[in-house]
């Protein structure tokens, strides 16, 4: 394990460090517009929310440089090492997604002790509380991206799967209002308890279906073979709730995006072959 985590780190080391300094900059900049324009114009970068812009756009630009592993075939390298795949994917946690999340918080709370804050318990726990979301997030992308080719593919399932997963958030809190759950709904620990809990059990899907695939199955838009229908049914499922998500009803109407979604789904999953010959 020690081995995967030095290894890809001395070959990411040149990214990781362009991300620490993008971290940098992008405080120097939200510091110099607070400074010229003052923070009642722009709340950005103010104790409550400059842990959590910069720990989302660090790890917009780690999930960028781990897409670029694909184009320059690491993957493929790194299956030849001593260390095994799912070892390499624990490496690749740490760095692209803990580490990030890591260096945002302590930036914030570094500038928050620099300008003699009086809030650091809130600023520490709102970046608890951002850390816990975007790692949710990240995880859902891993799981996505592990079961995905492609890479514009992940792109465009991880977008889908993400509206999909905050509709039903949105719907699950509206429930528990209706049931008499507000106070356990509006409770920030168990939130994030139930959020961590999550997150933790999709990388843990992930971590079990890289041990179980190839990276000759880089291209195949389902990577795995027992998950090609459940995918199809879950795109036709979750775009059909979607409007129940919303109090909204079911009509004849309703199910034709979702037949639409399933269709194109289908044919990049199993790529029929069609022909206008007899």
């Amino acid at each position: 394990m020690k081995q995967a985590l030095r290894l890809y780190g001395r070959i990411k080391s040149n990214q990781i460090i362009l991300i620490a300094i993008l971290g940098v900059l992008v405080t120097c900049f939200i510091g110099g517009v607070n400074t010229y324009y003052g923070r009642a114009i722009t709340n950005i970068g103010s104790d409550s929310e400059l842990g959590g812009v910069l720990m989302g756009i660090m790890l917009l630009a780690a999930g960028a440089a781990t897409c670029a592993d694909q184009t320059r075939h690491l993957n493929t390298w790194l299956s030849t090492q001593s260390a095994s795949r799912r070892q390499f994917f624990i490496s690749k946690v740490v760095w692209m997604i803990i580490a990030p999340i890591v260096l945002g918080a302590a930036i914030d709370l570094f500038m928050s002790i620099t300008i003699r804050s009086d809030n650091l318990h809130k600023v520490a726990s709102n970046n608890l509380n951002d850390a816990v979301e975007l790692f949710y997030v990240a995880s859902v992308v891993v799981l996505v991206s592990t079961i995905i080719g492609p890479i514009w593919q992940k792109i465009v399932i991880s977008l889908f799967v993400l509206i999909v997963w905050s509709s039903i958030s949105v719907g699950v809190n509206t429930i528990s209002f209706k049931l008499g759950m507000k106070e356990l709904s509006q409770s920030t620990e168990f939130i994030m308890l139930v959020t961590f809990v999550a997150a933790m059990l999709l990388l843990g899907a992930s971590y079990y279906i890289v041990g179980i695939i190839g990276t000759e199955s880089e291209h195949d838009t389902v990577r795995v073979p027992a998950l090609r229908w459940p995918v199809i049914i879950f795109v036709f499922a979750s775009t059909l709730a979607l409007p129940l998500l919303n109090e909204g009803s079911l009509t004849a109407g309703s199910f034709v995006l979702p037949a639409i979604l399933s269709v194109i789904t289908f044919i990049f999953v199993f790529k029929p072959k069609l022909s206008w010959q007899k």
